[in-house]
């Protein structure tokens, strides 16, 4: 039964953060302010106070926020099991709502970072198969194996042209099969994602599950830059991205800058004016060095259980 095995793959998550010592925290999914991410956008809801007053609220697109509070008081590594939610998602691999996994390692690289997020995968299949072997999509996944791989060589693997070539990112559209709308007006950054949506994503761990890394800094986030890159990893299976992982920003400024980017953006978009959470920006004054990752609990059972569609999981 899907129910039990999903019982085992939490179960089996939470024994894996007990034993490396990690404290399980817990945060409202309600919130004053939203999470500004880049190309996300967050669910309104209204409800009344105990004055009967009329409140608009923001139901979390990940408990980052929240999460970086506590660390920044705590500054010990946390984790957290939750629902989320983001709007103008569905699809076979997209739901409105869905279970995320997030936590934060105090003093660890990206690397670290990508090794711990390996022993995850190693538990989960371990705790319903007994070995680190899945098979999904026709194919067998070893989760003990994977392969890294940047942006960079990612691109000129799958496409012969790199990322920063804007020229040949559009002329590489305009010979491709799929007719691309635009390509005169396309500028870099929406030519960048056409290409990884359309011909890179579909490839990346295809033969082994994989990490991506290095991104520029324009998709970065909120991730460190250094040596003109955004210090953060995608995981992947087959095409499916299941996890996003960050050398975290912790200048606040540096932080700021980009959300006031994300917040015109989204103006520009929905017309909408976001709030700013000056108390997350406040507690980046004291955050630890510390990288973190999310983690698509839904995806991860799609690779575990095998199966195509979001909502059979």
């Amino acid at each position: 039964m899907i129910y039990e095995k999903k019982a085992k793959i939490i179960k089996a998550i939470r024994n894996y953060f007990d034993m490396t010592g990690a404290v399980e925290v817990f945060t409202d999914i309600l919130r004053e302010y939203p999470n500004l991410d880049t190309n996300i956008y967050p669910l309104e809801v209204y409800f009344f106070n105990e004055k009967g007053e009329k409140k608009k609220g923001f139901l979390h697109t990940s408990p980052e926020y929240e999460m970086k509070k506590i660390l920044s008081h705590l500054k010990k590594d946390i984790y957290q099991i939750t629902k989320v939610f983001r709007n103008y998602e569905g699809s076979q691999r997209h739901k409105t709502e869905f279970t995320m996994l997030e936590w934060y390692r105090v003093g660890y690289t990206l690397e670290d970072l990508m090794e711990d997020t390996k022993n995850i995968f190693i538990q989960s299949a371990i705790a319903i198969y007994k070995k680190t072997e899945v098979i999904f999509s026709g194919r067998v996944y070893d989760f003990s194996k994977w392969e890294k791989i940047s942006v960079d060589d990612a691109f000129y693997r799958y496409t012969g042209v790199y990322p920063d070539d804007f020229d040949g990112l559009l002329n590489f559209l305009s010979k491709s099969n799929i007719k691309h709308e635009n390509l005169d007006k396309m500028d870099w950054e929406t030519a960048f994602f056409t290409v990884y949506a359309f011909y890179v994503e579909p490839e990346l761990g295809k033969e082994k599950p994989t990490f991506i890394y290095d991104y520029p800094p324009e998709m970065s986030a909120l991730s460190k830059i250094e040596n003109g890159k955004g210090k953060r990893f995608e995981a992947y299976v087959n095409g499916l991205e299941l996890v996003n992982g960050y050398y975290e920003e912790t200048n606040w400024k540096e932080v700021e800058k980009v959300l006031l980017k994300d917040l015109k953006r989204k103006k520009e978009e929905t017309g909408k004016d976001f709030p700013i959470d000056k108390d997350f920006l406040k507690s980046l004054k004291n955050m630890p060095d510390c990288s973190c990752a999310s983690l698509g609990i839904d995806r991860l059972l799609m690779v575990l259980l095998n199966k195509k569609n979001i909502n059979e999981v």
